[in-house]
This record gives C-alpha cells, structure tokens and sequence, in this order.
C-alpha cells in the first residue's frame, strides 16, 4: 500500500459498510465501528489519500488486498443480453462487447476466490445466453480499479430495477440464495453475494470482528 501502510481490520470493516450504504453520515459509522467521529474523520482521509473510497464507488487495487482477480471471455449469440445481466454484479469491476467478435463478452472479476468460484460456477455457466466460458487468473493488476457499489445501481438502475431490489435480492435477476439450488443443495456453503444477507465471505462482511 506504499506509504500508508496496510488496511487494518478497522479499515476494512470501514470500507465494508461504506461498500452497502456509501451515504453514511461519519457519527452513524463512528458508532458502527466503535470509535470516536474524530479517529473516523482520520481515518477516512487517509483511506481517500490512498484512493480507496469516492462516492458511489469503491477504488481498490485488488492485489493489495488479497483479493483475486480474473478475466471471463464469454461466448454468446446475445451479448446485450449478458451485457445487462452481469452489468451490476458486485463481483465484474468491468464488462465489454467487441465490434469485430459479435459472439464474445469478456469480464474483468474480483473478489475472494471462492466468492468468484461460486459465481462463475452458479451465475455465469449457468447463465442461459453463455454457450461456453474461458477463465483466466490475472496474477497482477498495475492500476486499481472501481468496484460498483449498492447506492451506485439503485442511482443507475431502470425504475423497474429500484422497485425489485431489496436485501435479497441480485442484480443479475438470478434467484435470492434462499431460493437458489446451488445455495440449497451445498447446505449453504456459497459465499453469496455481497450483496444479499446470505453473504458469508470476509472482506464484505461488515460484522467481522
């Protein structure tokens, strides 16, 4: 993290619930995390130094974290389809379609690995528009990249979309982990979107001590 060092668990517990709700008023997150409002006001400038948080956006350098990164090359004959579907998944940082490769779609992914494992696996072959996938492990990313936040999709969502979403729900219209066979039959041992209450990992999961 160069000169700043690296994230603390205080940090990351900050950046998870400025992740959910990026409107958060400083005394609200102050009592969240258990520290003064003035040891948050610090500690929010220096995570802004360091590029980690703007508005509706979270600006990380995956490989600083921990966090895995990966690049899908789908194939498809409906790639606007896949383009809407997974245009708000917390884990695809960024999506393109190509001019002269009608049938392709390639997404850049981060997250823990087994949060990606699961939803390559549950989401994207199982996604009815994708006839076969390539995944590749990015070893290192140069530059850090903005991962999409809730407030941000329900800013840049249809109407229809601000109306479906709730705690519960994906934004990739898949079904609630509640509901989701994957989810039922491993007994719950996805991870689970980050951004459902069924999510199980640790970098998003605000509760972590």
């Amino acid at each position: 993290m160069g000169r700043f060092g690296k994230l603390d668990a205080i940090d990351r517990k900050i950046m998870s619930i400025i992740y959910k709700n990026p409107e958060i008023t400083q005394m609200k997150l102050a009592e969240r995390v258990g520290l003064t409002q003035a040891a948050i006001s610090t500690r929010l400038s220096r995570l802004r130094e360091m590029g980690l948080i703007s508005k509706g956006c979270m600006i990380i350098n995956p490989s600083n974290l921990g966090l895995e990164l990966m690049s899908i090359d789908a194939y498809t004959e409906h790639v606007d389809a896949v383009v809407e579907k997974f245009r708000y998944c917390p884990c695809v940082a960024s999506i393109f379609s190509f001019a002269d490769e009608s049938n392709r779609v390639e997404m850049i992914m981060v997250g823990e690995e087994k949060q990606l494992d699961y939803c390559i696996t549950k989401h994207i072959r199982r996604a009815t528009n994708i006839t076969s996938i390539v995944a590749k492990r990015i070893t290192s990313m140069q530059k850090s990249i903005g991962i999409i936040t809730h407030e941000r999709i329900m800013d840049e969502g249809k109407e229809y979309d601000r109306k479906r979403m709730s705690k519960y729900d994906l934004p990739c219209n898949d079904a609630p982990c509640s509901r989701c066979e994957y989810y039922v039959d491993n007994g719950g041992a996805c991870y689970g979107c980050p951004f459902t209450a069924f999510y199980k990992g640790r970098f998003w999961n605000d509760d972590e001590e």
